[in-house]
């Protein structure tokens, strides 16, 4: 079998990408959410309480990018952010009473995105799938340590 060329493979990686964000954020506006506020809620759900940074840093976005997405998180009433005593710079993040209340239709939505975009994937496609992404990873992180 010949090779691909990997122009091809990495041009199909990002188009998936661009169409994954789009199918999200259609099905995610009517929860007032995009697929940044989405995976921000996400993690806060997961790990309530955290700092702005172990917030970006799980993420793997800048502070800057972070912030602006839980600036809307807050002012849509979804999350709060407390300063912590003593160090007025760190700031831990919170959910609210209606992301709480959401939080089920958010869960539920994301589960249906992913059976939808994997459903048909054998349980061997999907973990060669998965272990290609991570060797990617690794790749790009190695990349990013030589620059």
């Amino acid at each position: 079998m010949t090779r691909l060329d990997d122009r091809m493979v990495l041009n199909s990686m990002v188009f998936l990408n661009r169409r994954l964000r789009k199918a999200f954020d259609a099905r995610a506006s009517a929860l007032g959410l995009t697929f940044a506020r989405a995976q921000a809620l996400l993690q806060i759900a997961r790990n309530e309480g955290s700092s702005q940074t172990e917030l970006a840093e799980a993420l793997r976005i800048e502070t800057p990018t972070l912030n602006r997405t839980l600036d809307s998180l807050e002012q849509t009433g979804f999350i709060e952010r407390r300063a912590v005593e003593g160090d007025r710079r760190v700031r831990r993040v919170f959910l609210t009473d209606l992301s709480k209340d959401k939080a089920a239709d958010i869960l539920q939505y994301t589960n249906t995105l992913r059976h939808d975009l994997f459903h048909n994937l054998s349980d061997e496609e999907f973990a060669q799938l998965y272990e290609l992404v991570q060797r990617l990873h690794v790749n790009l992180d190695d990349m990013a340590k030589n620059v």
